[in-house]
């Protein structure tokens, strides 16, 4: 069992704005498993992603601020800052327009780590979330901005692809298939031996190198032939 099947959540496993798995996903994973390790690699709190997904063997969740494998759980030191948490609370307490999705990322020992902030339904990008990121920078926070209507704040500089890295090591796993489908995803794209893009309808302005494209409605069908 030394070789992983990584999935983003978002857009690949559940569909965009949608918090639970699709239909197929429990019964595709379980078959995977007798096969693979599964692991979870996602910008949401991993909490949920444990919630969800409970058949995975390990959760990178935080996009990479929270490693739960192999019966550890791990964080980088500038994880653990209180003030930061609070800075991160105090935050997500501005963002008030009622359009706005908005997510406090909270560890699994229940500190804020990070936001998620989503203007998809609103007309234009709110004064309050343009003055969180202002206020998110000024502070030393750590902001992800993606090219769609969506940005993250996090309480240190994060990756999947450092919380993958993290992971492969408690688990020792080597070769690794990656499912992913957006920005934070890329990078992970070229560390993995089997890179796989996810294409999904809010992801056409992406184009990443050296990857194997899948559209997510194929993806339980390309699964299977990795059985």
């Amino acid at each position: 069992m030394d070789r992983a099947l990584v999935f983003d959540y978002d857009g690949v496993l559940a569909e965009i704005g949608k918090d639970i798995p699709l239909p197929w996903v429990q019964g595709v994973l379980r078959e995977l498993k007798r096969k693979y390790r599964l692991l979870i690699a996602s910008t949401r709190s991993t909490g949920f992603l444990v919630e969800q997904v409970p058949s995975a063997d390990a959760y990178i969740g935080v996009n990479g601020l929270e490693v739960l494998a192999g019966g550890y759980l791990v964080y980088p030191l500038r994880a653990l800052d209180e003030r930061r948490s609070r800075d991160v609370e105090e935050l997500y307490e501005r963002l008030r327009e009622p359009c706005l999705r908005v997510e406090l990322k909270k560890s699994l020992l229940g500190r804020a780590l990070g936001l998620g902030v989503g203007w998809r339904r609103c007309p234009s990008k709110p004064a309050d979330v343009v003055a969180v990121e202002e206020e998110s920078e000024k502070r030393g926070l750590f902001v992800f901005k993606y090219q769609s209507p969506f940005i993250e704040v996090y309480v240190a500089e994060t990756s999947k692809a450092v919380g993958l890295r993290v992971a492969r090591a408690l688990l020792g796993v080597s070769g690794v298939y990656f499912f992913g489908d957006s920005e934070s995803d890329i990078e992970v794209f070229g560390e993995v031996d089997h890179p796989v893009f996810v294409r999904n309808e809010y992801n056409r302005h992406l184009s990443p190198p050296g990857v194997v494209e899948v559209w997510q409605q194929d993806l339980p069908a390309f699964l299977k032939r990795l059985l």
